[in-house]
């Protein structure tokens, strides 16, 4: 199992087992160990993963739960993953628009000046390649 099979896997998991008794999900308890785990798969990148999840949850999850759905769907899971795999240098980044890719730039950019320069430089690397600048 590669990381990011593992990290749908841990996503799987989190969501099993905050489920009332009718199924339920906690959506709100969700996002935020989601979030924990994003943040700590991807220690040593500063504020970085933060920023990212940050924007996860304002521009995909949050508008998924205000229209009244009662899960987070495989859409916007698939995009939290995708920017993990960014990350850890894989890619399948597919599920990334061109909006998301201008975010995560502007991001990296934010963070760039206390992000190790090996991994900056990959990062930055990628996100020329998608025309994020």
């Amino acid at each position: 199992m590669d990381l990011i099979q593992k990290f749908y896997s841990d996503i799987e998991k989190i969501k099993k087992h905050n489920r009332d008794g009718s199924g339920k999900l906690d959506a709100a308890n969700v996002k935020k160990q989601i979030a924990s785990l994003f943040e700590n798969n991807n220690r040593g990148m500063c504020e970085l993963p933060h920023s990212l999840c940050d924007y996860w949850i304002t521009e995909y999850v949050q508008p998924e739960l205000d229209s009244g759905s009662s899960e987070i769907s495989a859409a916007v899971i698939d995009k939290l993953a995708a920017m993990y795999a960014f990350l850890i240098e894989e890619p399948d980044t597919d599920a990334l628009n061109d909006s998301d890719w201008k975010v995560i730039g502007e991001a990296v950019n934010y963070e760039a000046e206390d992000l190790p320069i090996e991994v900056l430089t990959s990062l930055m690397k990628t996100l020329v390649e998608k025309q994020a600048y």
